[in-house]
């Protein structure tokens, strides 16, 4: 793993979120004597003490919990991309479906791009959370890496492109009617 990859861990590990095997190689690699490492475990830690010690948080609202709880369908990173079935949806854009769940308006789906991958440019009918598990991601807004979510809200209008250097495979949440996209004048 390298040293970005056990920087990017920290938080999930102060958090106690990692998997048995994820902590004991984060704990092996504290053990080896990263400094960094274990500054940002220790920056985490005080930032959560000081979260429990700031008193009671106002209730979320019932559509953010709803989206924070379907974040967890996202697979454990590093994604193995030779376990799922892809249908290429446009050149260099793969899509699998995870879960659809019409009564709701969900569609979860996985997206794997190659590097510098487009989609056209696009109107979204529902709202749209894309949280990236590798690589990066730019749309008419920014430049989003490992860990950071872009969301888009229905009606919005924008054209995604994965990063050059590397795959980018992200989790998509969409919320709304199940065809979400219709392609959008430049």
């Amino acid at each position: 793993m390298s040293e970005d990859a056990y920087r990017e861990s920290a938080a999930a590990y102060a958090l106690g979120a990692l998997d048995p095997g994820e902590r004991a190689a984060f704990e092996a690699h504290l053990e080896a004597g990263c400094a960094s490492c274990a500054d940002e475990v220790d920056a985490h830690h005080d930032a959560l003490l000081a979260l429990a010690q700031a008193g009671p948080t106002p209730a979320l609202h019932p559509a953010i919990r709803q989206q924070a709880l379907d974040l967890r369908l996202a697979p454990t990173v590093p994604v193995e991309v030779g376990a799922y079935a892809w249908e290429e949806v446009v050149p260099g854009v793969r899509l699998h479906v995870l879960r659809e769940e019409p009564a709701r308006g969900l569609r979860a789906c996985l997206v794997w791009a190659e590097p510098g991958a487009r989609t056209p440019r696009h109107r979204h009918h529902g709202d749209e959370v894309i949280l990236l598990l590798k690589g990066g991601l730019r749309d008419d807004r920014g430049t989003y890496g490992p860990g950071q979510i872009c969301r888009s809200r229905a009606g919005s209008v924008h054209a995604e492109e994965a990063l050059p250097g590397e795959d980018c495979v992200c989790l998509v949440l969409y919320y709304g009617p199940l065809e979400v996209l219709e392609e959008a004048d430049a």
